[in-house]
């Protein structure tokens, strides 16, 4: 059946999010908006392309495209400074973000969101509380990216193949958390190869990844997200089912919510937690302060009246 998408953000962002659902090729018609940046050379591209391709089709649209759309791709809406501190980020892309949401409401959306977005463990809750979408229609890409990578990177250290590694990487795209504990290769957990003399994996090696992982978390991730692209929208749209690491909605305390990224199921009904994460104590310590600081944020964002 064919799906109906929106792609939202600034130039560079929606001619790059574009171009990896095109290479996707799934059958889905790619709505631009027709006030957005992209120029009409660039659109042009885009169409030509497309019509290369077997399933695909790229056009210009109006708003009124929310009220059929199945899914809402929002990047980034502005390009900022890579300096930026998150608070600042936030108060400078939210009006806009905010008007987005409300014009896609307006125009009678029931789709899902999902967000190719900085600080996305900020958008996803105010995605929620902009749009009053239920949790699970709303998806941050988070450490999806960060987990794929660590486990590439897994496979080719260890020699297996890619089915043979389950690894997470947790919290959110700035404060990435391995969960080693839950890391395994086949049945064994890599934690008992690190103590093994027959395996040519120490833990010089595990920190190795590890400071990749961290290092990765520090410039921008769009590349990876947009090779990522493909198999989220064949969840979302196509009910493939994929399990990892997304931004989504939890619980925090006193009746507050807080976005990270854990373990989730994505499919055409959404985002579903199957399983609580069991996390060793220095990891859910890690895991707590980083939920601490986007909760702080959060609070900030609402009492200085952006996310009211």
């Amino acid at each position: 059946m064919m799906k109906n998408i929106v792609i939202c953000g600034s130039a560079e962002r929606v001619y790059a999010a574009t171009l990896a659902c095109l290479l996707a090729d799934f059958p889905m018609t790619i709505n631009l908006l027709v006030d957005d940046e992209l120029n009409d050379r660039r659109f042009q591209e885009l169409v030509n392309a497309a019509d290369l391709q077997a399933n695909i089709t790229v056009q210009s649209a109006t708003e009124a495209v929310f009220k059929t759309a199945d899914l809402l791709l929002i990047t980034d809406l502005q390009t900022v400074s890579a300096q930026i501190s998150a608070l600042d980020y936030a108060t400078a892309i939210l009006p806009a973000f905010r008007k987005l949401i409300a014009s896609a409401m307006a125009n009678g959306f029931a789709g899902k969101i999902c967000l190719l977005q900085k600080y996305d463990e900020l958008f996803t809750y105010f995605a929620w509380r902009f749009s009053g979408l239920p949790q699970n229609d709303i998806v941050g890409f988070g450490t999806f990216p960060a987990t794929l990578l660590l486990q590439r990177l897994l496979q080719k250290q260890l020699r297996v193949g890619q089915q043979d590694i389950r690894a997470y990487v947790v919290g959110t795209q700035q404060q990435p958390i391995i969960a080693w504990s839950r890391a395994y290769v086949g049945v064994a957990p890599v934690l008992t190869l690190v103590a093994n003399d027959t395996t040519d994996f120490d833990a010089d090696k595990m920190m190795q990844l590890e400071q990749r992982v961290q290092k990765e978390s520090g410039v921008e991730q769009f590349a990876l997200q947009a090779i990522c692209l493909k198999p989220v929208l064949q969840a979302l749209l196509f009910e493939a089912g994929l399990l990892s690491t997304f931004t989504t909605l939890h619980d925090y305390s006193n009746d507050q919510l807080v976005a990270y990224s854990a373990p989730i199921y994505l499919s055409g009904s959404g985002a579903r937690q199957i399983t609580e994460l069991s996390l060793t104590k220095e990891e859910q310590a890690e895991l707590a302060a980083a939920l601490a600081v986007t909760r702080d944020l959060i609070t900030q964002i609402e009492q200085g009246g952006l996310g009211v």
